[in-house]
């Protein structure tokens, strides 16, 4: 039994061919790295993970003890999983959990999951994870480390682990959470959608036509101009400006920035305020999307003392030829 457990935790399903163990590791330090810097990471910023992926985790039905007690394992199995199975170290295990979290994903959040032909994502990481697990860490890993302390060379290790120091330290710039006038130049012109929010005194979802011109002031300051054709008496201009750091918009903190897997931009504000009929105190979660052609702004609200955010309005914009 001994025996059994040392091999599935350090063992490997690969041979000694070193060809095929130096492509083991190429593929090792990618399919881990790349979870753990681009997924997991941005959820770094506190031991508990972001709002908006306790939302998702509670929309998927993990209530359990609670929704934000899965989205923390779930955000620290991705950084601490991905970074695991880049080093080769209890490979096996750290690429089951991740295998389980990317079949949710796939197969249980999408509307049409695919089982072997769809072409998400999510679907090719999937099956990533279920490959390291039949196959293990590889000659060049910790666990073969572990296994064989007397027959590897811990060279091939050194530099593994040395290749991965350098690599954090160049992504984690690339996922920093800061902003910049940058990011908000290619919302630049005029804008058409429609305004989707929550009626505060009937709690019903209502819609209306919206639309919104960015105009860039300098390098520091934006400003959006909101108008509704049948509303027009609630046409609006807001001016907002990124701090010397960029972490701050206005009074909004910056808490994620990071591109998505199809090129959108992902940006979260954080601040406090009252909301409601009943003036609740309540943390809010500005999520922007930015992408070529279009433009989501949605509005998430958690009160105190609740766990989970709930969506108090969301505008959704389409660029205008």
């Amino acid at each position: 039994m001994k025996q059994h457990l040392r091999q599935f935790f350090f063992g490997t399903s690969l041979n000694d061919n070193k060809v095929l163990n130096a492509g083991w590791l190429l593929f090792r330090l990618h399919v881990g790295l790349s979870i753990a810097i681009h997924a997991g990471f941005p959820k770094m910023n506190a031991i508990a993970a972001p709002g908006w992926f306790t939302e998702q985790v509670a929309g998927l039905g993990f209530t359990f003890p609670s929704p934000a007690f899965w989205a923390a394992m779930a955000a620290w199995g991705e950084f601490v999983g991905g970074l695991l199975i880049a080093v080769g170290l209890f490979t096996r295990f750290a690429a089951i959990q991740l295998a389980f979290q990317f079949f949710v994903i796939a197969f249980l959040w999408y509307e049409k999951p695919e089982p072997f032909t769809g072409m998400y994502f999510q679907h090719l990481y999937f099956w990533c994870y279920v490959f390291i697990v039949f196959a293990g860490g590889g000659l060049y890993s910790l666990d073969k480390y572990i296994m064989h302390r007397k027959r590897i060379k811990i060279t091939p290790v050194k530099v593994a682990i040395a290749s991965i120091l350098l690599l954090i330290g160049i992504n984690a710039n690339a996922q920093s959470t800061q902003v910049s006038i940058k990011d908000f130049k290619p919302l630049t012109g005029r804008w058409s959608g429609k305004l989707t929010y929550l009626d505060y005194t009937s709690n019903t979802q209502e819609t209306i036509k919206a639309g919104v011109d960015v105009e860039i002031i300098d390098e520091k300051q934006f400003a959006f101009s909101i108008f509704y054709t049948q509303e027009p008496n609630h046409n609006s201009t807001e001016k907002y400006a990124i701090n010397d750091n960029g972490k701050m918009i206005n009074k909004r903190e910056v808490i994620e920035r990071k591109i998505e897997p199809n090129g959108t931009l992902r940006i979260v504000l954080e601040e406090r305020g009252i909301d409601g009929n009943e003036n609740n105190m309540a943390t809010f979660h500005h999520i922007l999307l930015i992408s070529k052609d279009k433009f989501v702004v949605t509005k998430m609200v958690r009160y105190d003392g609740e766990e989970s955010f709930f969506q108090r309005n969301e505008y959704v914009f389409n660029r205008l030829l």
